[in-house]
């Protein structure tokens, strides 16, 4: 079941499972190949959420990846780039932004550029 958002900003949730439009989120980000998005993937099939903070736009939220999960090294440098996803009530697209850290899945961040983040997360549809 889907968790709801807080209606206020500044709102913070502890440790938890991905919600399905992270997971979503962060499966499309890391469709590529090679031995960096493989491990990014194993990664994140183990990942859990540390703490997730919203803001009233968006949330950001800190990934918990266990120590024994495939970390890259430090050359690897796996491309990542934005994902965008659609919303009947946002007039404008929001933006999901992945960071790591030593190798690892750290910190997703999404946001939305005009209006409120939209409570209901189910209604998200990723389109790049």
């Amino acid at each position: 079941m889907q968790q709801s958002v807080p209606q206020h900003p500044g709102a913070t949730q502890g440790s938890g499972p991905l919600s399905r439009l992270e997971r979503a989120v962060l499966t499309a980000m890391l469709k590529g190949d090679g031995d960096a998005f493989a491990a990014l993937r194993a990664q994140l099939a183990r990942a859990t959420v540390a703490s997730r903070t919203h803001s009233g736009v968006g949330f950001v939220t800190r990934i918990a990846v266990p120590h024994d999960a495939p970390a890259l090294g430090e050359a690897a440098s796996p491309g990542l780039r934005p994902v965008i996803a659609a919303h009947p009530r946002l007039v404008e697209r929001a933006e999901f932004l992945l960071q790591l850290r030593g190798g690892r899945l750290a910190v997703l961040e999404a946001y939305c550029y005009a209006g409120g983040w939209p409570a209901d997360e189910d209604e998200f549809q990723v389109v790049a």
